[in-house]
């Protein structure tokens, strides 16, 4: 009896760990399948913009989507001579590095003093940053322009970088913040009692911590100066300081007819910065996070 009881004991186990691998499995499949299909939703357009760019123009309109018959590689020789690319990628290289740059410092120093230092009116003026989240640019884009033309910075590479810091100060402030609250507040009183002031508590213990934070910032502040198109239309007419987005519209594409392999070629090179930073910051992420684990 005993006996029946202990195999009906382990069969109705193994019967409930076989639904338990079953359920596991099929979990595990339906993870797989949907992040393949988020996978392919998002390269497919990169594919198909690559593969446009190496057809030729009776290719394009014969199978827009499909691989090319001959890879054109002279379409990006064009594109680079014709679109002027090297000095609109110089302009926008000067402005999307000024506003990392002058963002990390503002954002960085501002954050800190938001979460370590409660001065009064602290919470108000961070919860206006945050309220600032909301707000669009065309909302306040009539003062702004008044504000950039009576300091002289129209037309200006200067007045692009300071408009853009000021349109990415929100967002960075409010991630800043958030990671250097969960800093341990045992870690910067003992730099304080190695004799470290506020400065060097927080350029030589908090910054070495948050290279994960400044990475993410750096990619999100440099992928909106990059791309962004509205406030350079607005501000800048010169042609030789124009951006990449702003100088590329005027080329391949007319009243009578859009040349797409030379197009796509122009935004295939113009988006080639933007991956590469990306690369490079994602392993600055990681090296970071690593470090940080091994330090905490």
């Amino acid at each position: 009896m005993n006996g029946d009881n202990f195999n009906r004991h382990v069969n109705g186990t193994q019967f409930s760990s076989s639904g338990t691998t079953w359920r596991t499995g099929g979990t595990q499949t339906l993870r797989y399948v949907t992040l393949l299909t988020l996978a392919i939703v998002v390269i497919y357009p990169f594919i198909t913009l690559i593969f446009g760019s190496l057809k030729s123009g009776g290719d394009f309109f014969a199978n827009p989507v499909g691989f090319p018959k001959t890879l054109e590689w002279r379409n990006y020789a064009d594109a680079w001579q014709q679109a002027h690319i090297a000095q609109f990628t110089i302009n926008s290289a000067i402005v999307a590095a000024g506003t990392v740059i002058l963002t990390l410092f503002c954002a960085g120093t501002a954050s800190y003093a938001f979460s370590r230092f409660p001065f009064p009116g602290n919470r108000i003026i961070y919860l206006s940053f945050i309220i600032l989240l909301t707000l669009p640019v065309q909302v306040y884009i009539i003062p702004l322009y008044v504000v950039v033309v009576k300091a002289k910075l129209a037309d200006n590479l200067l007045g692009l970088i300071l408009c853009y810091t000021t349109g990415s100060l929100p967002l960075s402030v409010f991630l800043f913040k958030t990671y250097f609250d969960a800093i341990p507040a045992e870690l910067l009183d003992s730099a304080r009692l190695d004799g470290c002031n506020d400065w060097l508590t927080f350029t030589r213990v908090v910054l070495p911590l948050s290279r994960p934070i400044i990475a993410t910032v750096s990619i999100f502040t440099f992928v909106q100066a990059w791309n962004e198109f509205f406030l350079a239309l607005i501000f800048i007419h010169n042609p030789d300081r124009q951006t990449l987005p702003l100088g590329l519209q005027a080329f391949f594409v007319n009243q009578f007819q859009t040349q797409f392999p030379e197009l796509f070629a122009t935004l295939t090179i113009s988006i080639a910065p933007i991956v590469i930073v990306y690369l490079l910051l994602q392993r600055q992420f990681i090296a970071g996070l690593t470090a940080g684990a091994v330090k905490g």
